[in-house]
């Protein structure tokens, strides 16, 4: 092609004689004027600029001399009027006998007088008086905290020994000058007095001589926080004044941006600020000792010099650009022709484009008298004609293959559209790799997920983007199977590195591609993201074996651990203790401020309780507020001091909710083994009891546990309680308290839970974990299983005869489904009273139904049969619950309330409760979520498809009397 286009370049007639001399038309241009004209504008411009710039320069310099001597004679001035003032001191009415008598109280007392006037007049801030010993007579005015009594009591000391005046200048915080004179009376010298008086106002008259704006700077020590008022952070100084405050100061601000480093000041800098041009440099001073902190800043105005320069420049400017329009208009008059050949050129290339190249070769033959100097637009016509000829000839072959390329391309886009839809809705990550390992694509599933781009991966080792685990280290050499073949598939798990530095689990599949070029794929990778599902495995094997609230081992897992000591402790012959914590007035705490004010106690006491113990001690939360530690190889001594040294520790434990104040406190009980028990159920029982007498003895203390007490203690507390319980059975001494429950979904309250409580003889109301222990020791648990039913269902029925219809939950005993008599008297009383068994729920525990899981199924279907439902209690805590969720007719599962109360703040119980809520409803059972506290837990809760809510923030525990329905109970 190059070749023909060099045969068009010859002449037109067709011969090849000697080519004609050649002048580029840039050269006809160039030479005549424009390089001239351009080189003298900007020379005579800058050599006139350069000099008058010079000349400001040196101004400058001269004004900030004058500057500086003006300065200085004010601060002459200043002293001169304090030296005359410190003469005239003796010669006020009174003063002369005071000074002469060297009484320090008659000097205050005359002077006071005239100090006020000083001040309103003469601007005085600091007047002291001194004997000729040096000591302070009388004082008016503060020194700066910089200013100390050290370098006064010199200056005192220099005049008294030389009877003659000085005048220092100080400058910390601000700058102050002083005159110290001697003091003569009669003739004779009674002492010295320092006078002080700010340096701002007669600084600030340096405006009134000079017309220029000056400040006072002081620097202060370390870093300035940041800027205000009076506060500059880039130079880390203060302006003790200004004048022309308004003006100047945002000037000063937007000079240390822009010259954040205060030595640029020394040599002056100049800008554009408020519309006009400002210089700013520091004024140095003779007088200011370097070792003070302040320094003075002129702002001068030069808006009328600059504006001279400019105008100055401006006519030069102005001069070149119109010898440069003579120029353009002599370069036009030379390029009329020329250009007009060059129009018509530019008016025929369309013909091009609409692919008439006969038309265009005509037009150009025929376009004029050819120069006799060549330039460009000659070449460009024989050029023209030449690339017309090869155009004409490539259209034709262009349109062949554009017919079989599109063909080709469609259905290439065909296959691509499908790919790259099949991949974007594909949620798997998908890697292409070549023969080296290394990334060529990734799909947009995969760039959401690890938060990379294609492109950022492209060319990387895709070995790299994984955190290879000890037992991966042989993947590499797998990976590499794959790629050369030797392999066709591999499937792993590995955790990939996110752009944020996260982990993802992801379950991968590589799968080798056949190649037919050295940079096709070697290998696809489809990546299955697993965290989520090993998030939750891995917290539900946790819950398993630790308490959720405080993160200690929980009671089955103590329990495990302590009959595993219990054997290393028989086989070795060891011996070790166990100590049981109970906390104090625990519930007091959960009543006045709330389960989030006792979740945070509990907190607090695992944490304390960690601190106090060995690491080889074992620490586990029991339920409700019992710890208890196993102490390994330890004696009594050393039980008894860990004991001592965690009540002590406790005793420092402070938590502020709504308030109140509460402390942390316990009762410990010490039992040691094996000479205590030799198995997890005797020592805890010992333990426990130890914990008793502890209380007993004085809440905060700690009780060994010893065997001849054990049958006899164990008796009085069982007699104890056996007695109450019949003596509250007899006098009708049982109160029920109702706490509703809500319907989620119309924020209705749905059903109340009927809490059992008893009132003791001296009007306390105590809860049933007091009382329901010895109750089931003493069989006594069926008689008020018997009372709690025929109770609940006569108030049932006397409220829905009134016209009302609520539902009532009431929990059963663990002892119920082994009462041969419940069946008959549930039936009995619900025909006396005409009750609806519909509108009665029964909450149940799983060790409720645990020792006979036949005969609990049987008799729950029966009662269901009555109209009954009910509640599993305390869902999730273990994973035997979703075992009883299957097994057991229950209609609605309760999730334990160690998951609700910091579900708001907690990404991982909301994981677990949502699990648990799925598990729920795929069987068909309703949930409820108790310990609901906050209006955000309820949020969550709503959004996850709960049904019912029960906690502080839907309603406390409330007995009849306070209850919505109280008229009715009442009755």
């Amino acid at each position: 092609m190059r070749k023909n286009l060099h045969k068009g370049l010859v002449q037109l007639d067709g011969t090849t004689g000697p080519a004609r001399r050649f002048l580029g038309l840039k050269w006809k241009v160039l030479l005549l004027s424009s390089l001239i004209l351009i080189a003298i504008v900007v020379s005579f411009t800058s050599i006139t600029y350069v000099s008058l710039m010079d000349d400001f320069e040196s101004q400058r310099d001269a004004q900030h001399q004058r500057y500086a001597s003006e300065v200085e004679g004010l601060i002459d001035q200043i002293a001169n009027n304090l030296h005359q003032l410190a003469e005239l001191i003796p010669f006020m009415e009174g003063m002369g006998i005071d000074l002469l008598k060297g009484n320090g109280t008659r000097i205050t007392e005359t002077f006071d007088p005239h100090w006020a006037l000083l001040q309103l007049n003469k601007g005085i801030e600091l007047v002291r008086f001194y004997d000729n010993s040096h000591q302070l007579l009388a004082s008016w005015g503060i020194l700066e905290a910089d200013t100390h009594e050290g370098p006064m009591l010199d200056w005192v000391r220099d005049v008294n020994a030389r009877e003659h005046p000085i005048s220092p200048l100080r400058c910390k915080k601000n700058c102050t000058q002083f005159a110290v004179a001697p003091l003569l009376v009669e003739g004779n010298k009674v002492g010295v007095v320092v006078i002080g008086a700010p340096l701002v106002d007669a600084i600030l008259g340096f405006k009134n001589i000079s017309g220029a704006d000056i400040g006072l700077l002081i620097k202060e020590p370390g870093d300035v926080a940041r800027s205000n008022d009076t506060r500059i952070a880039q130079w880390k100084v203060r302006v003790a004044a200004l004048t022309s405050s308004e003006k100047i100061r945002p000037i000063l601000n937007a000079v240390a941006e822009k010259y954040p480093d205060f030595r640029n000041l020394e040599q002056g800098v100049q800008g554009f600020w408020d519309n006009r041009y400002q210089q700013l440099k520091l004024l140095p001073l003779e007088r200011i000792d370097p070792s003070d902190k302040a320094q003075l800043i002129v702002v001068t105005d030069t808006t009328s010099t600059v504006r001279t320069i400019q105008s100055s420049t401006q006519q030069n400017m102005i001069i070149g650009l119109v010898g440069l329009v003579l120029s353009e208009i002599l370069l036009f008059v030379i390029l009329t022709k020329p250009l007009s050949r060059l129009k018509h050129i530019v008016f025929t290339l369309p013909l091009l484009a609409r692919s008439s190249f006969q038309d265009f070769r005509a037009s150009l033959r025929y376009a004029g008298q050819k120069q006799w100097l060549k330039d460009e637009i000659d070449m460009l016509d024989e050029t023209a004609v030449a690339l017309s000829h090869q155009l004409e000839q490539l259209e034709d072959q262009v349109a062949d293959r554009t017919r079989i390329l599109a063909r080709k391309m469609e259905e290439l886009s065909t296959e691509r559209d499908f790919i790259n839809n099949l991949l974007d809705i594909a949620q798997v990550i998908v890697i292409t790799q070549n023969a080296n390992g290394q990334i060529l694509t990734l799909n947009a599933h995969g760039e959401t997920l690890i938060q990379f781009t294609e492109n950022e991966l492209q060319g990387r080792p895709f070995i790299d983007m994984l955190a290879l685990e000890n037992d991966s280290q042989d993947l590499p050499a797998r990976l590499e199977e794959v790629r050369s073949a030797r392999r066709e598939q591999l499937r792993h798990e590995a955790n990939i590195l996110c752009k944020d530095t996260s982990l993802r689990h992801i379950l991968w599949l590589h799968s080798r591609l056949t190649r037919h070029a050295a940079d096709d794929p070697a290998m696809l990778s489809v990546g299955l993201d697993m965290t989520e599902h090993k998030r939750t495995q891995g917290r539900l094997a946790w819950l398993a074996d630790h308490d959720p609230l405080t993160d200690l081992f929980n009671r089955r897992r103590f329990q495990e651990e302590l009959e595993q000591m219990l054997n290393l402790a028989a086989r070795y012959k060891h011996s070790g203790a166990l100590l049981f914590f109970d906390l104090d007035q625990f519930k007091y705490i959960n009543d006045t401020s709330g389960h989030q004010a006792g979740d945070a106690l509990l907190k607090m006491v695992a944490r304390m309780l960690l601190g106090s113990i060995r690491s080889v001690d074992i620490l586990g939360r029991l339920g409700g507020d019992e710890f208890a530690v196993i102490l390994p190889q330890t004696t009594a001594e050393g039980a008894i001091e860990v004991a001592k040294n965690a009540l002590a520790c406790l005793n420092q434990g402070r938590i502020m909710v709504n308030g109140r104040t509460h402390t942390a406190s316990a009762s410990v009980g010490i039992a040691l083994f094996p000479e205590h028990g030799n198995n997890v159920h005797d020592l805890l029982a010992a333990a426990d009891l130890a914990m008793y007498q502890a209380k007993e003895a004085g809440r905060g203390s700690w009780h060994l546990f010893s065997d001849e007490e054990k049958t006899r203690e164990r008796m009085h507390t069982l007699v104890y309680w056996k007695e109450k319980i019949e003596h509250a059975l007899a006098h009708d001494r049982f109160l029920f308290y109702f706490q509703p429950i809500m319907h989620i979904a119309d924020k209705t309250i749905d059903h109340y839970e009927v809490l059992l409580r008893m009132l003791d003889d001296d009007g306390t109301i105590l809860v049933p974990h007091f009382f329901i222990p010895a109750a089931e020791q003493t069989g006594l648990i069926h008689a008020i299983d018997h009372m709690v039913l025929r109770k609940a269902i006569a108030q049932s029925a006397e409220v829905r005869r009134r016209g009302h219809c609520i539902r009532f939950s009431i929990n059963l005993s663990a002892h119920a489904f082994h009462d041969p008599e419940l069946l008959p008297i549930l039936k009995e009383t619900f025909a006396r009273y005409d009750a609806d068994p519909s509108t009665f729920m029964f909450e149940i525990t799983e060790t409720a139904a645990l020792e006979d899981l036949s005969a609990a199924r049987t008799l729950m279907e029966t009662i269901k049969m009555l109209g009954c439902s009910f509640t599993l209690d305390d869902f999730g805590v273990g994973f035997s619950s979703f075992y009883y969720i299957r097994q057991l007719p229950i209609d609605v599962v309760k999730i334990d309330g160690s998951f609700i109360r910091n579900l708001a703040d907690s990404p991982d119980d909301q994981i677990l409760v949502k699990a648990l809520c799925e598990v729920a409803r795929g069987f068909g059972k309703k949930t409820t979520a108790e310990f609901v506290e906050t209006a955000a837990t309820l949020a969550v809760l709503e959004k996850m498809g709960i049904d019912y809510a029960q906690g502080f923030l839907i309603g406390t525990p409330a007995p009849a009397h306070d209850s919505p329905f109280k008229d009715v109970l009442e009755a």
